[in-house]
């Protein structure tokens, strides 16, 4: 979905951050923050890995960076064709996909995710429930009804419910350089100071930062490469990146292969037999589906499934404070802390059949309720039926269009890639329709001897796929640090 035009007013918004710099060590020892910046940073969890993509590749106060593999798997996704994928909403959906936690984070002030907010629409033929037996609902516009006509007709709820952020208004939070989110009371700061080892304290200058979007962008991009992201923010140091450990020992041992029951994909991987990396592998359009569904995923859901480890250190201390924080006192609620902590995809935005351990939300039973006020006719969304008083004149029950089918579907069995069909999927993650041409291209800028290349067969499940996602967020070298550990030599037929 296009991206939507903040009000003027927004890029000039700021929220004062004040900030403890240790002047002889030249460094942020932490910051005092209210509930302004720390809905922001806690927004970073609830942003699916696409649109992460999508924001660091902007240019901010420091230039645009990439996220291990995630940057190219989401330029690959730009570059496919749409006569690749089911229909023309699957390509919006990947290069902007939506937040299950949109409501909570609509109202931020300093709200980073340019993404449209979901909107509802009905056949502009709104009789054609007498005609087809029921009523379709899709969150995006000019969808094929299963009348045939388009579903253009803007529909809104009767209620739209905004949460005011994550964190209770009152609260006030100590932010340490990694990130860390702890409750702001002497005894932290105390602890803090000891663990840093501060021993003069007249060396600790106090400096108020001004955060606007922008600076937000910055701190994204710096949460992802660096392990002193506010140090490196606030004293405009050239962001040290991370010596990455990629890969966690729980996702790459073959442990209990009963464990990882379940559906498989088979992925054939050429191997350079002198270094044992994968140049290039190919594979049917379900793995397609299970890459290209990363963009979908929201970075906490994907700290959820790799238990807090994803190798992003910044990231993983952020998303540990979650369950550190008490909901009683520093949280909204304890629903909150529940989905902040395990967020999940938003509605109609996971591919079926999908192999990860990753929830998807689920949209409330709308009913159409048009009425007559006046001369005009309106429409809403309600939740419930309403008696035919009042000048109501129907209450039909709406089955949700999914985007991903070409006509009238309430449902799919499909993911995001059109099948049958071949893949070609670089080490980094560029994924292209297979070709003569794409393999003869691949094979040339891998400048590889055929005689170093085998072949290798790898099943690709639960455990399989964690780790090529784990890979994706710290190496360009996905496909070799998620999947070797699983492959089985086969001989090359010439």
């Amino acid at each position: 979905m296009a991206a939507t035009e903040a009000p003027s007013n927004e890029h000039v918004y700021k929220v004062p951050l004040k900030v403890f710099v240790d002047r002889n060590e030249n460094k942020v020892v932490f910051a005092e923050a209210r509930k302004e910046f720390v809905d922001v940073l806690f927004s970073f969890l609830a942003l699916p890995l696409g649109t992460i993509a999508r924001l660091v590749a902007k240019e901010s106060n420091i230039p645009a960076v990439k996220v291990g593999s995630l940057s190219s798997l989401y330029e690959s996704v730009s570059h496919l064709e749409e006569e690749h994928l089911w229909t023309q909403a699957c390509k919006e959906m990947l290069l902007h996909p939506r937040t299950s936690m949109e409501s909570y984070c609509q109202l931020l002030k300093l709200n980073i995710d340019d993404t449209a907010p979901t909107k509802y629409f009905l056949c502009e033929d709104l009789g054609c429930s007498r005609k087809t037996n029921g009523s379709l609902l899709s969150i995006f516009k000019n969808q094929r009804c299963s009348c045939g006509k388009l579903m253009n007709r803007i529909v809104s709820p009767e209620i739209s419910t905004l949460e005011k952020g994550f964190v209770k208004e009152s609260a006030t939070f100590i932010i340490c350089d990694d990130l860390s989110v702890l409750p702001n009371v002497l005894v932290t700061i105390m602890n803090l100071l000891q663990k840093l080892g501060v021993k003069d304290m007249n060396g600790i200058e106090e400096q108020t930062v001004d955060i606007s979007k922008r600076e937000v962008v910055d701190l994204l991009k710096l949460s992802l490469i660096s392990k002193n992201p506010l140090t490196d923010f606030v004293l405009e140091k050239k962001p040290r990146v991370d010596d990455f450990n990629p890969i966690n020992q729980s996702w790459v041992e073959r442990g209990d292969e009963s464990s990882d029951e379940g559906r498989k994909i088979v992925v054939r991987a050429l191997v350079r037999k002198s270094n044992e990396k994968i140049v290039f592998a190919d594979a049917d359009e379900d793995f397609a589906d299970l890459l290209f569904s990363f963009m979908t995923l929201p970075l906490g859901g994907v700290l959820h499934m790799l238990e807090g480890k994803s190798s992003l250190s910044c990231i993983d201390k952020l998303y540990k404070s979650i369950s550190e924080l008490s909901p009683d006192r520093y949280l909204r609620s304890q629903r909150v802390k529940e989905e902040l902590a395990n967020p999940k995809c938003a509605p109609l935005f996971t591919i079926s059949d999908q192999i990860l351990p990753i929830g998807e939300d689920i949209l409330p039973v709308y009913y159409c309720n048009t009425f007559i006020y006046g001369k005009e006719r309106h429409v809403v969304l309600a939740t419930s039926t309403r008696p035919r008083i009042y000048g109501y004149d129907m209450n039909a029950r709406l089955e949700i269009f999914d985007p991903k089918s070409c006509i009238g579907d309430s449902r799919s069995d499909k993911g995001f890639v059109k099948g049958p069909s071949t893949f070609v999927v670089t080490d980094d993650l560029f994924v292209t329709p297979m070709s003569s041409i794409s393999a003869v291209s691949c094979l040339k800028r891998s400048q590889v001897p055929l005689s170093d290349l085998e072949e290798r067969v790898i099943s690709v499940g639960v455990k399989e796929g964690l780790a090529i996602l784990k890979a994706s967020l710290t190496s360009t070298s996905a496909l070799t640090e998620g999947l070797l550990h699983f492959t089985k030599v086969i001989e090359l037929e010439i």
